[in-house]
C-alpha cells in the first residue's frame, strides 16, 4: 500500500501569523509519536510569511484517520476559525 500523504496550507489573519505558528508548531511532536506517522513537517513560505504548509506522511489512510481524531489536533481545529484566513487541504497516496 502507498503512503497516505496530507499537504495542509493555512494563510493566517492580519495579526495572528507568530499564534498560528505556535499552534501548528504544537502538533509536530505528538504527532511524530504516532506508530503510523512517517513524517510531519511545517514549513513556511519564503514568499507569503503568513502561510504555513504542513507537509504530512503517514503510512496508510487508517493512520491518518487515527490521527485525525487526537485530542491534539480537534483543539486546533477549534482554533482556526480565530486564527485562519483560509485553508486549503490536498490528500493523495504517494506513485
Amino acid at each position: 500500500m502507498a503512503d497516505f500523504i496530507c499537504i495542509a496550507e493555512f494563510i493566517s489573519k492580519e495579526n495572528k501569523s507568530d499564534e498560528l505558528r505556535a499552534e501548528l508548531s504544537k502538533l509536530v511532536a505528538p504527532t511524530l509519536q504516532e506508530a503510523g506517522c512517517l513524517s510531519y513537517a511545517l514549513h513556511q513560505s519564503v514568499e507569503c510569511e503568513k502561510t504555513y504548509t504542513m507537509i504530512e506522511r503517514f503510512k496508510s489512510k487508517a493512520d491518518f484517520d487515527f490521527h485525525s481524531n487526537q485530542n491534539y489536533l480537534k483543539q486546533f481545529i477549534n482554533l482556526i476559525p480565530v486564527l485562519v484566513e483560509s485553508v486549503n487541504v490536498s490528500v493523495c497516496e504517494a506513485v
